[in-house]
């Protein structure tokens, strides 16, 4: 009996032993695996190294912008800005450049003004050109004035634009890359960052696109004559401008709910960035909100929650040291003075700048 015991007893641990090896080899296949689909992406380093974009610089915007080549940044502005030492910037885009005649804004306020406005840009590029030229120029001007529409200052990938921002950016824009990586990616934006780093993922596609691109046109037409005459043939029969949607007068229509969440969107905005500048810098910050393009005679209508976002940011702003003005809402800008979209016209910026100074004694004296 002892010896039957013992031979069951053997076979018992054979058969877990058995059971065990059949549980570990998947799991090891399973962690080798893993392992390798974590190292073998590394190997793309090696090829990112024999491209042309492995040769050129990083972005300062590594979120947003695969490497590439750079427009150079325009540090004449900041020497510029000390030798004249205005008393008053404008920044904004073509809202500002239509409404803000700085000539005549110098004449009736008897000091220097200067305006940087670049059209099509955004609270990204305002913040930018304020840090690098203004700040960086060492110049205390009265007050620097921005122009903006509704949700725009707390939306930092609106015209998130390289071309614009190439003049006004560094070699690296941290706290502006780590704004645009939390729009971007999300909660677990550090992780991304860390991804990219170790895989160089934005390298890779930066030369496999192309590729990609390339390759149903390479199939059509082999030789490279007809494959020039194919996207020739593309470009101007299909995707010509006939052939593509048409573009409102106002190149900003109205926000939607996400947009006007106040409270969720401006710290993941450039805004207190601003702030926090001016404070160190002792400047003051004026923001003006333009008026949309009225209705018939009357402004625009303002939805609830627009007028909500409003007065948060009017709050805010005010809370922070600055200075806020809404034109919404004032008789003398009816629908005759504008021309396309939220534009005035031209022969009106005259009027437009005096309004600034009469609406706004505070911020001339």
């Amino acid at each position: 009996m002892p010896v039957v015991a013992a031979g069951a007893s053997t076979l018992d641990r054979q058969a877990a032993a058995s059971r065990r090896r059949a549980l570990v080899r998947p799991v090891a296949s399973l962690l080798l695996l893993a392992a390798l689909a974590a190292v073998l992406p590394l190997g793309l380093r090696a090829v990112n190294a024999f491209t042309a974009t492995g040769k050129q610089p990083e972005s300062y915007l590594p979120s947003a912008f695969a490497p590439g080549p750079r427009r150079p940044f325009v540090g004449s502005a900041v020497e510029g800005l000390r030798n004249v030492n205005p008393a008053y910037l404008v920044i904004g885009d073509s809202m500002a450049g239509t409404r803000v005649d700085h000539r005549y804004l110098a004449k009736l306020t008897g000091r220097l003004v200067v305006p940087i406005y670049e059209p099509a840009s955004a609270s990204a590029y305002w913040y930018l050109a304020y840090k690098n030229w203004v700040v960086a120029s060492g110049i205390r001007p009265r007050a620097v004035i921005f122009y903006f529409r509704d949700w725009m200052l707390t939306d930092p990938m609106f015209r998130l634009n390289p071309q614009h921002l190439d003049r006004v950016a560094l070699q690296r824009e941290p706290e502006l890359d780590r704004i645009v990586a939390q729009h971007a990616q999300g909660t677990f934006f550090r992780v991304h960052a860390w991804l990219r780093d170790a895989y160089q993922y934005d390298r890779v596609r930066a030369w496999l696109l192309p590729l990609l691109e390339r390759a149903p046109v390479a199939l059509a037409a082999s030789r490279p004559k007809a494959r020039r005459e194919l996207l020739d043939r593309m470009n101007n029969e299909i995707f010509n401008l006939e052939g593509l949607r048409e573009m409102a007068a106002a190149d900003i229509g109205e926000a939607d709910l996400e947009r006007l969440d106040f409270d969720r969107n401006l710290p993941r905005s450039v805004l207190p960035e601003l702030l926090k500048l001016a404070r160190e810098n002792s400047t003051r910050l004026a923001f003006i909100r333009v008026q949309r393009r009225p209705e018939g005679n009357r402004p625009p209508r303002q939805s609830p929650e627009l007028q909500e976002y409003t007065r948060k940011l009017k709050q805010y702003l005010e809370a922070n040291g600055a200075y806020f003005h809404d034109e919404w809402g004032d008789p003398e800008l009816p629908l005759s003075i504008y021309r396309d979209g939220d534009h005035i016209r031209r022969d009106k910026e005259k009027h437009t700048t005096e309004l600034l100074v009469r609406r706004n004694p505070g911020l001339f004296q």
